[in-house]
């Protein structure tokens, strides 16, 4: 079970804690998040607690979104224990299955930070006080309790973060104490560059389909997990459990009072536009047939967009054709050189064919190794583990047949129930449903389909205003995950960064990776944090 805390039963004034846990993606470590954490530093001072969860670094993220998830709820538990008792949450630090780092902390001395007693009066963020946030009492012997909880994820972080949340609210963390519960409440729940959809890639291509068969394989229960091929209780993928609407994870999402995510709609290779924002589509696909207006005080955050229509554009094209014709073929070559990315692609372009085939073959091997690991370190966690048996049983509300999207495709059927033996022999010939509204039931979709010679044209649900954008070929699993999620309020902030790694830039993951626009997208995010937990 999840270590219960012992939380105070207090008569006197209390100072609340409003706790903040960031965490990291897959192969990731606290580090990843650590920019994020200094500007809510530079924001809130001492305002706010902010923790970089730790449990699930570096290879510990293959195996899986629902083991993954209990640790940092363990985690969690512990700082929201050391916080309540006046202990000092940098003796959590490297609390990982490792011998040798647990038998140097049992070797610390009685006068160490251990042995603190509840008089601490600063509560430092393991061993980072100069960049996460302190929390620093008026007074030695004011007693703190955590009363405020939000959460940010990254990348996988984010799906973590939902299966978190859930775990969270079946420990009660969220109920009144008078009910037996915690007394915590949901804040913000923020997820930034987050496969909601999976990592599935539409099969446009060969590389997509070479990508889709080994990412799913090689990544082990995470990999399963996020191309939405697992099996976690009545044949659904625990993706599309974690969406039901009167699901356990969809309820705790409720409790929260905002809900946000970051979305890059270009150079994000690991987590396209559609998968972050849970939509049917793309419109973003070209830019230049886009009228896009940004924030005015965050560079990379777009207000609002809107598609030029076929004469505007066909305006637009004959002027630029025009303004190169007026100058001089000197000059419109020179322009042309000069339009070109030189300083992104230079490097690989000298260094690439060398470089390339090893870094191949050293990343598949390592991957190949951990993902192996993982599997036999995961092979009965889940079964014997009471938490996620229960959670597992309370998750799922619905059995499969309602996620039929096509009743009359039979074919389409029976690959979905043999999703986790058949895999991806059926995933090309998946036929593509969408409806008009996203609220809408499964039996008032409508379908695009190919029969003979006769062609429906199908409007994307996540964008119906655009007629001219199309839904991409995702799985019908994907397609009801997404109209689940967009049941709930959120707040999409779409993201345009200019660099060749967006992925990593829009939380800025480490100094190569500093770019304005993703320091702009941190600040955004930090900034929706005000002193009484409500947003701008």
């Amino acid at each position: 079970m999840v270590p219960q805390i012992d939380t105070h039963t207090l008569t006197e004034a209390h100072q609340g804690v409003h706790l903040v846990v960031l965490h990291h993606g897959l192969w990731g470590n606290k580090g990843h998040v650590k920019f994020i954490a200094q500007q809510f530093k530079k924001r809130f001072g001492n305002r706010i607690l902010v923790y970089r969860a730790e449990s699930n670094e570096s290879s510990l993220t293959y195996d899986g979104i629902d083991i993954c998830g209990q640790r940092a709820v363990e985690e969690i538990s512990k700082v929201i224990h050391v916080i309540e008792e006046g202990g000092d949450i940098s003796e959590l630090r490297g609390q990982k299955k490792n011998k040798s780092k647990d038998s140097k902390k049992n070797t610390r001395s009685p006068n160490s930070s251990a042995n603190s007693t509840p008089d601490q009066s600063n509560i430092s963020c393991r061993n980072n006080s100069h960049e996460d946030i302190s929390v620093t009492s008026t007074s030695n012997n004011t007693p703190k309790k955590v009363t405020q909880f939000s959460y940010i994820g990254y990348s996988l972080g984010g799906l973590i973060g939902r299966f978190v949340v859930g775990l969270m609210d079946m420990e009660k963390f969220f109920d009144p104490v008078d009910e037996g519960g915690r007394g915590i409440e949901p804040f913000y729940f923020v997820t930034m560059a987050t496969p909601h959809l999976g990592i599935r890639q539409p099969p446009k291509s060969t590389w997509s389909k070479m990508y889709n068969y080994v990412s799913s394989r090689m990544l082990s229960r995470s990999g399963e997990q996020m191309h939405m091929i697992d099996d976690y209780v009545d044949k659904k993928p625990l993706l599309l459990v974690m969406t039901e609407p009167d699901s356990i994870f969809i309820k705790a999402l409720q409790r929260f009072k905002r809900r946000a995510v970051y979305c890059n709609i270009r150079n994000d290779r690991s987590v396209p536009f559609w998968t972050a924002s849970f939509s049917d589509a793309d419109p973003f696909h070209e830019l230049e047939a886009m009228e896009i207006q940004y924030h005015s005080g965050y560079s990379s955050v777009i207000e609002s967009f809107e598609h030029y229509d076929t004469e505007t554009l066909t305006r637009l094209k004959n002027e630029r054709e025009e303004s190169l014709k007026s100058l001089s073929f000197a000059k419109r070559t020179s322009k042309r050189i000069s339009s070109m990315p030189w300083k992104k692609y230079a490097f690989f372009g000298i260094l690439g064919p060398f470089l390339i085939p090893l870094w191949i073959i050293f990343a598949s091997t390592t991957i190949s190794y951990q993902g192996i690991s993982s599997r036999k370190r995961t092979k009965h966690m889940v079964a014997a583990s009471k938490v996620l048996q229960r959670i597992r049983h309370l998750s799922s509300t619905t059995k499969l047949d309602r996620y039929r999207d096509d009743d009359d495709n039979e074919d389409n059927n029976n690959s979905e129930e043999n999703r986790s033996t058949d895999k991806d022999t059926k995933e090309q010939d998946v036929v593509v449903t969408v409806v008009n509204d996203s609220s809408a039931s499964p039996s008032s979709s409508s379908t695009t389909l190919s029969d003979g010679e006769e062609t429906t044209t199908v409007v994307s649900y996540s964008f119906p205003d655009l007629k001219s954008i199309r839904p991409l070929p995702l799985l019908p699993v994907q397609i009801e995950a997404s109209r689940n999620l967009n049941k709930l309020e959120w707040k999409k902030n779409i993201i345009h960064i200019e660099a060749l790694n967006a992925h990593a830039s829009i939380v800025v993951r480490e100094k190569r990776f500093m770019h304005d626009g993703g320091v702009a997208a941190v600040q955004h995010a930090v900034d929706m944090f005000k002193e009484d937990g409500e947003d701008e």
